[in-house]
């Protein structure tokens, strides 16, 4: 099974997140609101609609993804204990290939399952060297926490992790990552991640 593949449909509801309903204060908030503005404009632009305007608004979709994100700290996480036994060219391999392979996941994603739920902004607390902010998408019948976990880098608030329903991301990748180490090593980790990588290059 593709590496990814779990992380992808724990994600399926990360972007389904639009801007409405009250709003906590803040300016990691601000961030949330701004990237899930920014995700919606150009989904629901007219001179972007249609499946022959779908790579399009995926390539738009993606450079949000690379601006709004901390792949750098998401990738060391998502290693856990075996990031401190690589090398600098092991983890700058590592980072560039877990970044490539979520940027594709979530703009897939995005374009897929993203739609007009109603989200409120509940809270902005700080935690350790992160600050949370809580929202909840209300759909009919359900609601469904989703919790964005940012740090401040040079001047800029980035997203570091999104909790979905209480689940990690990053955690999933973790314990995924670490399970295929276990069983194989990290070099067969490596393996998965390049042919994972290979196959998205060659989708259009």
């Amino acid at each position: 099974m593709k590496v990814p593949i779990l992380i992808m449909l724990t994600g399926m509801l990360f972007f389904a997140v639009l801007q409405r309903g009250q709003a906590a204060a803040g300016p990691a908030t601000d961030t949330v609101r701004q990237m899930l503005n920014d995700v919606i404009s150009i989904q629901t632009d007219p001179h972007l609609a249609g499946e022959q305007s779908r790579e399009t608004r995926r390539d738009a979709i993606q450079k949000i993804i690379v601006r709004e994100f901390d792949f750098p700290d998401m990738a060391r996480e998502a290693l856990g204990p075996q990031w401190e036994k690589l090398s600098t060219g092991e983890r700058s391999e590592f980072s560039a290939i877990f970044q490539d392979l979520f940027v594709d996941s979530y703009s897939r994603l995005v374009l897929d399952f993203v739609k007009n739920e109603k989200v409120l902004y509940t809270a902005e607390e700080a935690q350790g060297d992160k600050v949370m902010v809580k929202t909840s998408i209300y759909r009919v019948n359900e609601q469904i926490p989703v919790d964005y976990y940012l740090a401040e880098t040079g001047g800029k608030w980035l997203v570091r992790d999104v909790s979905v329903d209480g689940v990690s991301i990053v955690g999933n990748y973790r314990r995924s990552f670490a399970r295929i180490i276990q069983t194989e090593s990290f070099a067969g980790l490596m393996k998965r991640l390049r042919l994972q990588e290979k196959v998205i290059q060659k989708l259009p």
